[in-house]
């Protein structure tokens, strides 16, 4: 079928709803998804981010969901308290665009929990969106219960594994019954995951839609070496060359976000700051200042690139690489959505070109720029220092000759000669190298350390 959105297993209350919300043409996800879901298929689903799979798994749920009865009979698990949070306001707008009677129960940590229970022992709901642990300790307590489920979708399944929810999942998914369909969806598939999916799933559908690890065409992807200068003034710069609509600064640490935040914002720019030390309510406030306009400069660490969903970002700065090199792939997603063009730019110093290798290898391109006078410029690709690296590798014109005079003159042991002057040769090479590589990067560390004083 060429439009799922018709289906004609889906109730005509759900194709009325969509059209209310001016959803007329689905999605790659949601053209797979859909119909397998409908079928009551258990599906593993690798999608990007903004792929629209949200309502790939919302519309097949409450397709099922029986309204007339009072039980769980659907689960959404979210890895953090944000992303469960946008999932509920958007099971919300579905639901009433859909003129549906369902009750949804938003479930997370950080939010009142005795209320919670409260709710629950008034009324059952028919959809649960919830983070693991709360709902662990929840179903652990039976004041959940989810012997009715019919359905279980685990979102950002990769995400889950890093945070180290997946044991949480693990005990609720025990309690569920034998027949339950499971949707998981995830960014990427790592091995572990791969491990946990094939322990619970039998015979899955594997959905695979584009690759997650190459960066949308619509997104412009630049890197540029800082070298001695200073990080934060680089930043500040590049966040001022035009007049981004949004943009996002990427950072390691909680550290760095504070110091970054303050830095940008003793430079007069109105920057506000996400990061996992921040309470939940403030969190929730930034988000609705942002998505109010109130912000043009976010700084964060990898929560907001896995855990929050905001629109219109124009345009991402990592401040530096990810120690797992996947987050490059999200933070970079996090512009460039929905068909509009995006920018994003990766500061690096000389040392790390190795990572970026092993980027490109992920089938992630770069185009090497320098800031000159203001303004972005494309630079020499950086493989060109590798190239000319190799070409000084070749044996210098005087071993050249040694070689084809020795062959010439056939002299006893002359392949001997030949090979131990070019090991000799090669030695000193490396020997000299070693010794550049190191005053290269002690100079640069010097550098950077007065520039950031």
């Amino acid at each position: 079928m060429s439009n799922v959105f018709a289906d004609p297993r889906l109730i005509a209350a759900l194709t009325t709803g969509l059209k209310k919300i001016n959803f007329t043409t689905p999605t790659p996800v949601q053209k797979q998804v859909i119909p397998a879901m409908l079928s009551h298929q258990t599906v593993v689903v690798q999608a990007a981010t903004g792929s629209g799979k949200t309502h790939a798994y919302l519309l097949p749920l409450f397709n099922q969901i029986v309204a007339e009865t009072p039980v769980v009979q659907a689960i959404v698990t979210a890895p953090s308290r944000e992303l469960a949070d946008q999932l509920y306001q958007v099971a919300k707008e579905l639901r009433d665009a859909c003129g549906l009677d369902i009750q949804i129960a938003h479930l997370a940590g950080g939010t009142d929990r005795e209320r919670q229970v409260t709710q629950l022992t008034h009324r059952n709901p028919q959809l649960v969106i919830a983070t693991p642990g709360r709902l662990t300790d929840l179903v652990k307590k039976k004041i959940l219960t989810v012997d009715q489920v019919k359905t279980f979708v685990i979102d950002e399944a990769d995400m889950t594994l890093d945070m180290g929810f997946l044991a949480d999942v693990e005990t609720v998914m025990a309690k569920l019954p034998k027949d339950v369909q499971v949707a998981a969806f995830s960014a990427t598939i790592p091995v572990k995951l791969r491990h946990f999916l094939h322990k619970y799933l039998t015979r899955p559908e594997a959905i695979v839609v584009d690759n997650p690890t190459v960066i949308a065409p619509t997104i412009k992807n630049d890197l540029l070496d800082v070298g001695a200068k200073n990080r934060k003034h680089v930043i500040y710069q590049l966040l001022t060359l035009g007049q981004p609509y949004l943009a996002m600064v990427f950072a390691n640490t909680k550290q760095t976000v504070d110091e970054l935040t303050k830095y940008l914002q003793d430079q007069g720019l109105k920057v506000t700051k996400i990061h996992g030390d921040i309470p939940a309510r403030e969190r929730k406030r930034v988000l609705r200042r942002i998505e109010a306009g109130q912000y043009q400069y976010v700084v964060a660490t990898d929560l907001a690139a896995r855990g929050l969903d905001i629109d219109g970002v124009s345009l991402v700065i990592n401040a530096e690489i990810p120690r797992d090199l996947e987050f490059v792939v999200h933070r970079i997603g996090r512009t460039g959505r929905n068909g509009l063009s995006g920018h994003a730019i990766t500061l690096i110093h000389e040392e790390e070109l190795n990572r970026i290798a092993e980027l490109e290898h992920l089938g992630i391109k770069f185009d090497f720029v320098e800031l000159r006078s203001g303004v972005l410029q494309p630079r020499k690709n950086h493989h060109a220092r590798e190239q000319r690296r190799a070409k000084n590798d070749k044996l210098d014109p005087k071993l050249l000759g040694f070689v084809k005079k020795e062959k010439r003159q056939r002299k006893p042991g002359y392949k001997k000669k030949i090979q131990a002057a070019i090991k000799d040769d090669a030695a000193k090479k490396r020997k000299l190298q070693t010794r550049h590589d190191l005053r290269v990067k002690r100079r640069h560390r010097q550098q950077r350390n007065q520039s950031e004083r």
